[in-house]
């Protein structure tokens, strides 16, 4: 397994064991910050992925409005639902 790869995992194992205390949106944070981890951790093995790049680079730009702005996080996901099918 390489570093990024425990990485990951340990992020997704502790982030379980906190949702039970933790607002409703944390999961979702939480979940699309494991997404984001897991594109650069791809983009190591294909930095010339431009439609990895950009998915990477959505998920970035907006997944910090989750409390401010959870209206935009929300088309936020879909949007990048959608850069996935493109990604496959």
């Amino acid at each position: 397994m390489e570093r990024g790869e425990l990485e990951l995992l340990i992020y997704l194992i502790t982030s379980a064991q906190g949702l039970p205390g933790e607002p409703r949106i944390y999961g979702s944070i939480r979940l699309t910050e494991a997404a984001y981890k897991l594109c650069r951790i791809l983009l190591e093995r294909e930095p010339e992925n431009e439609k990895l790049k950009a998915l990477a680079e959505r998920l970035e730009q907006d997944k910090g409005k989750a409390l401010s702005q959870e209206d935009d996080f929300w088309d936020m996901l879909r949007d990048v639902s959608g850069m996935l099918v493109e990604c496959m």
